[in-house]
């Protein structure tokens, strides 16, 4: 490109690694088809690939790293308008360090990576001839509510066991310098085992690096094997709630769907959906991590089905009715420990096989009793009372928070913020008529709290006031007035009816 031309309809690119989480501005590609990168905050604007907005350049490019890379869904491109390369650029890059919390602020910047070829499509499944072998997993002693897996194996026709992690290709001393892991403390902690066989950890605290300096984040781990068969971690964030608006890869969750993901944490049935790496519609199932909220996948072909939950056996009509994603009625399990409980199985994605869904018999336990005219509220215990609450909207309550609410008092909570971002004042009940608790900026022994009371008015309830009619940020508690003089030369219309 000449030196020269406009800057205005062209556009750069920033890729980030989604094994390693580097980010960088594109210079290239390397020999394996991988992206060149350079660092986002101190790249030139001359040494970086251009294109030009709406010619071919772009999709050119975006080809050939299909054809080339080795794994192209490991990484993501965003797109950046070159004239404007040194403000939304570092802004962009920033971003692109957590592209999952990110999303709906990186969505338009976001590149598509092109499907493989019809011919690449070929040559993969060429290779793809011989059955996948399922993940064995281990006999695993937790207790039912907390997503126990079964053992005592019987493997269905055409499957084979997969074996345990090769420990001897882990290196330890680099996993406790990049990631702060710690081998005797996920043995210690009986996370170890999961790992060699597959399977997630705990949430952990690991320690990346950013910027050269190491921040602690809270995460499940797993391991994968590179194409040296060396072993890497691969970290799960913790994310706030599970992504189940958007696509997931070429599947759209329907109303039904959300609901199940949501109350049971797999979706109960096999769905197709399509290989990043060749397109193809493969027949799996879905699920959502309880601990980080993201959502997985396993191909059906991969899940080892056994015949045995501890002691109990299965019958095929069971097994079959689980290899359909559907949960089983709950069923009397006795553990190798000779202990009973009564459970309801399903296949998670997460765990790749057969779990005790958590709390699951005691919703149908609920939904029996409604059916039954004695419908009891969550809210309250088996006997009838208050049950207490230790946090509410993801804050702690107090002691003297909590007691007031599990007494039937008003617990006053003054460490809230309103819809506009403001702190305010929130009063926290049990309301004995709707059986659930209530939450309001009215108290509801009076009214509401004076320091509140103009800051609801405006910024919940849509009024105005002659004294705060010109100021257009939202009221913050105590404000009654204008609280500067540029306030006092904001202008702004009236949004609803005076006070």
């Amino acid at each position: 490109m000449a030196k020269d031309q406009n800057l205005e309809n062209v556009e750069v690119l920033i890729a980030r690694n989604n094994e390693t989480g580097q980010v960088g501005a594109v210079t290239g590609l390397n020999d394996d088809g991988s992206p060149k990168m350079t660092d986002v905050k101190s790249a030139k604007l001359s040494d970086l690939v251009k294109f030009t907005k709406g010619e071919n350049p772009l999709e050119a490019f975006m080809s050939n790293f299909v054809r080339q890379c080795k794994n192209p869904s490991t990484f993501g491109f965003f797109r950046v308008p070159a004239d404007r390369y040194d403000t939304v650029g570092k802004v962009i890059g920033d971003l692109a360090q957590d592209p999952e919390k990110n999303a709906d602020m990186l969505k338009n910047n976001r590149v598509d990576i092109p499907q493989p070829s019809q011919e690449a499509q070929q040559k993969t499944e060429a290779k793809a001839e011989t059955p996948e072998q399922p993940k064995q997993s281990p006999a695993n002693e937790k207790q039912p509510e907390q997503a126990a897996t079964t053992d005592n194996a019987q493997a269905p026709d055409k499957e084979v066991k997969h074996t345990a992690i090769d420990e001897s290709k882990i290196d330890w001393p680099a996993l406790k310098e990049k990631w702060g892991i710690d081998r005797e403390q996920l043995e210690k902690s009986g996370d170890l085992r999961e790992l060699l066989y597959n399977r997630k950890s705990q949430v952990i605290t690991v320690t990346p690096t950013f910027g050269g300096e190491k921040f602690p984040i809270d995460a499940r781990i797993s391991f994968r094997a590179d194409d040296s068969g060396n072993i890497k971690v691969v970290p799960h964030f913790i994310h706030k709630e599970p992504r189940l608006d958007q696509e997931y890869k070429g599947y759209q969750f329907t109303k039904e769907d959300k609901a199940a993901l949501r109350e049971t944490g797999n979706l109960g049935k096999v769905v197709d959906l399509t290989d990043p790496k060749t397109g193809e519609k493969v027949p799996s199932f879905v699920s959502i991590d309880r601990y980080t909220n993201e959502i997985v996948s396993v191909p059906q072909k991969s899940v080892y089905v056994k015949d045995t939950v501890g002691q109990t056996q299965l019958s095929m009509a069971e097994i079959n009715e689980l290899k359909t994603g559907k949960a089983l009625p709950p069923k009397q399990i006795t553990d190798k420990n000779g202990k009973t409980y009564t459970v309801v199985l399903q296949i998670s994605a997460d765990r790749k096989g057969v779990e005790f869904v958590p709390g699951a018999v005691r919703k149908q336990e609920q939904s029996q009793n409604q059916q039954n005219g004695q419908q009891q509220s969550s809210w309250l215990t088996k006997d009838g009372k208050i049950k207490p609450l230790s946090r509410w909207a993801g804050i702690p309550l107090t002691d003297s928070q909590r007691n007031d609410y599990a007494e039937g008092r008003v617990a006053e909570l003054t460490n809230r913020v309103d819809d506009k971002g403001q702190p305010c004042t929130v009063y926290l009940w049990f309301n004995p008529e709707k059986q659930r608790p209530n939450t309001s900026l009215n108290d509801p022994r009076v009214k509401v709290a004076e320091e509140s009371k103009v800051q609801a008015a405006v910024n919940n309830d849509g009024k105005t006031n002659e004294a705060t009619s010109k100021v257009a940020e939202p009221l913050q508690k105590y404000q009654t007035a204008p609280k500067n003089e540029e306030q006092q030369r904001q202008q702004r219309k009236p949004k609803g009816p005076k006070m």
